[in-house]
């Protein structure tokens, strides 16, 4: 099975270091982010890669080359600018003709990605997201009411749970060809509320991981940091080939 790394972005929330590095290529204890992904999923049997690049392309090319160094083989999905995720993996039309990986290339993860993909195969979906689970604790009371406006309940700053987006997907083919070409647009906005308006199956799939997401120079200390002192957190779970 192929995987699509999205690492065409130009990573304003990083700035100013990615004013002359793409994001991808800073380091995460010790390892460019996405060298640490592609050997993520070379613990799963993944051994072809396409790229799908634009900002500061060229660095990323001259450090992979074709990923003989990293026992891998590289395609590159090239763009002259960002084009948003969907866009981005538009690009990468021409080398795929069966269900592949797609993966956000700003983020470190120990998803089990076994179990990802055979989620996806049991239900025939279109497209299966990987999700993950945050609370957010809200700063005021929650206040319940009842249907005639009197105060049923209470409570005191409340947490809130919602399952989001993990940005790591399992795709058939056929998702891309409701993605406009050399158009900036969104996965999350636009391709997926497509596909589901059309009656395709758009599946999910949950479990506890360690996930973060390196958009943020706060992000990124913070997980170099806990890479750097735990490197067994973002080790793959129970990683078993897929093909």
């Amino acid at each position: 099975m192929k995987a699509v790394l999205l690492v065409g972005g130009a990573g304003t929330r990083m700035r100013p270091l990615t004013y002359v590095v793409p994001k991808c290529l800073l380091p995460v204890g010790g390892k460019p982010l996405l060298e640490r992904t592609i050997r993520y999923l070379g613990t799963y049997g993944v051994t072809e890669f396409v790229l799908c690049v634009a900002y500061l392309k060229k660095q990323i090319i001259d450090t992979f080359a074709d990923g003989s160094s990293l026992g891998v083989k590289i395609e590159y999905a090239q763009a002259e600018t960002p084009l948003g995720t969907a866009g981005q993996l538009r690009t990468a039309s021409p080398f795929l003709n069966d269900t592949f990986l797609a993966m956000n290339g700003d983020i470190i993860t120990n998803l089990n990605i076994g179990n990802l993909v055979d989620t996806h195969r049991k239900r025939g979906a279109a497209a299966t997201i990987a999700l993950k689970e945050f609370g957010v604790k809200i700063p005021y009371g929650h206040v319940v009411l009842n249907a005639d406006g009197q105060v049923k309940a209470f409570e005191e700053k409340p947490t809130l749970n919602y399952m989001a987006n993990a940005g790591v997907y399992v795709l058939e083919p056929r998702v891309i060809d409701s993605i406009p070409a050399g158009v900036v647009c969104s996965l999350e906005t636009e391709t997926f509320p497509k596909l589901i308006s059309k009656g395709e199956k758009v599946g999910s799939y949950y479990e506890e991981a360690y996930w973060a997401d390196v958009g943020s120079i706060a992000d990124f200390e913070r997980v170099n940091n806990e890479a750097l002192e735990d490197p067994s957190i973002i080790v793959p779970q129970r990683p078993e080939r897929i093909d």
